[in-house]
């Protein structure tokens, strides 16, 4: 999340919310203890907001896969996508 003050510098902070309001508000919660802001954050003020979903991670076995991709498939999609893979 990030403002630009008076004098165009852009301040950022980072805060975590489940909505884009909250996000929002936690920002500006954040940059009021920051004396630029009681200038900076006017009725015209724009935040940019950015959001940054976490990255997730797996570990698959091998042996995994290749069970998944020989077994049976649910549907014609899956199907589809797993005949496509068979040389993997």
């Amino acid at each position: 999340m990030s403002v630009r003050d008076l004098d165009g510098t852009s301040h950022t902070v980072t805060v975590s919310a489940s909505t884009l309001f909250e996000a929002a508000a936690e920002a500006i919660r954040a940059f009021r203890w920051e004396p630029w802001a009681a200038h900076a954050l006017t009725g015209n003020a724009v935040l940019r907001i950015e959001v940054q979903v976490p990255p997730v991670v797996h570990e698959v076995p091998l042996q995994a896969v290749e069970r998944w991709r020989d077994g049976p498939s649910p549907s014609p999609k899956e199907y589809a996508v797993k005949r496509r893979l068979r040389d993997i």
